[in-house]
């Protein structure tokens, strides 16, 4: 299970790479907007040094047009190397991109994101998207039921011996973290406010406070 950061932020980005087992960061234009009027490749330069080579960096292009992504996709891979996975919509023009994209060099890293529906999934699949991000509680939202789009999309990758890896995204609670992850995907992307949520669970705090407690009415101390 890979579970990764919707984050651009630094210091949240360095906090938890020594907490959890953080396996990449992603990033769209909304995330970047957090940050400010950012220096962007300089910023995801130094990303890319603090997450290292054995983490993945995601990054959403801005163009609409199949030519645009393409020229979006390629100037990330230009500026910040070919490891870097560049998320393409699952659009007309996406797809398009993507098509193009693979057909020109099979090896290029695309994840497919803005992902609601199987077909979307299946698609993507087809066209040889790395990854295939499915927006959990934003298909929710629209009444969409994000799990059994996970589900499918891994069945469908199996039976057709596709390659990649379905990701679940737009994540807004632990709940949907693990019921993404039991509906089969392979990756989960989460805000940091979601692992301080995850962190605060009162029952775990009081279990601890709990043990310190007994501890100290034994043997005065808080330390074994």
């Amino acid at each position: 299970m890979e579970y990764m950061l919707d984050t651009v932020c630094l210091e949240s980005i360095e906090k938890y790479l020594d907490i959890v087992p953080i396996k990449g960061v992603t990033s769209t234009p909304s995330i970047i907007k957090r940050e400010g009027k950012i220096d962007f490749f300089s910023h995801m330069k130094r990303t890319l040094d603090v997450i290292g080579g054995d983490r993945t960096l995601h990054m959403q292009v801005v163009a609409k047009d199949t030519v645009g992504m393409m020229e979006d996709a390629k100037k990330i891979w230009r500026i910040l190397g070919e490891d870097v996975f560049v998320k393409i919509p699952a659009s007309k023009a996406g797809l398009s991109a993507l098509t193009r994209l693979k057909k020109d060099n099979a090896e290029c890293r695309i994840t497919t994101s803005a992902v609601y529906t199987k077909l979307h999934a299946f698609m993507a699949l087809e066209a040889g998207a790395d990854y295939v991000a499915i927006y959990t509680n934003r298909s929710e939202a629209l009444g969409i039921d994000p799990f059994e789009t996970i589900h499918s999309a891994k069945r469908y990758m199996i039976s057709q011996s596709l390659q990649g890896k379905i990701m679940a995204s737009s994540i807004k609670s632990t709940t949907q973290i693990t019921d993404a992850i039991e509906a089969g995907a392979d990756a989960v992307t989460f805000s940091p406010a979601i692992l301080e949520e995850f962190f605060h669970f009162a029952a775990t705090k009081k279990a601890i406070d709990d043990f310190t407690d007994d501890w100290i009415s034994l043997f005065q101390t808080k330390t074994i």
